[in-house]
């Protein structure tokens, strides 16, 4: 949790797991996704053990821990993964940086079509938005899951998107 202590790094072999933080009125605020073959805690390694955020999974997940000590003996072992780690950390700061623009700074409108449209994946040459329920869209962009249902509503009349059962389709 968001503070603690950790004494390791993981490293996701299967599954998907939530970064978030919670405001002060208890919220989670999700910062972003993590999937296969991507990690956590290495922050935390730099950071004398202190973790910037909690990490919960979505799904089973299958994942690799290394303790502190053993990724210090590895890291010393092997400088030049430093730069992986740097380029991993750079990148997950602009992806906070960018996240925080939008929901500081964007309308409902303007942060459910920015989150729909960086979490789409292709699929049969259609873009698809990523999210399993209104909830965890809500969670990404800091509103109510009913400001994320009228504004996917307002965005299908629009022809911003279209619905088909859960499934939002991204118009492009």
């Amino acid at each position: 949790m968001d503070g603690d202590i950790l004494q390791s790094v993981y490293f996701i072999l299967k599954g998907t797991v939530r970064v978030f933080k919670e405001n002060q009125q208890g919220k989670e605020v999700t910062l972003y996704k993590l999937s296969q073959g991507e990690s956590f805690g290495e922050t935390a390694w730099l950071n004398d053990g202190k973790q910037f955020a909690s990490v919960i999974t979505k799904e089973p997940c299958n994942i690799l821990t290394i303790q502190h000590a053993d990724f210090s003996q590895f890291y010393a072992d092997h400088p030049d993964f430093m730069d992986c780690i740097a380029t991993r950390l750079s990148s997950e700061i602009a992806n906070i940086s960018q996240h925080l623009k939008e929901i500081a700074l964007g309308s409902i409108h303007q942060r459910v079509l920015w989150a729909l449209r960086s979490n789409a994946q292709e699929v049969a040459g259609k873009k698809v938005a990523n999210f399993a329920t209104h909830r965890e869209l809500a969670s990404l962009i800091g509103c109510s899951r009913e400001s994320v249902s009228r504004t996917i509503q307002d965005l299908k009349k629009s022809g911003d998107v279209t619905l088909d059962g859960d499934t939002i389709y991204l118009q492009t």
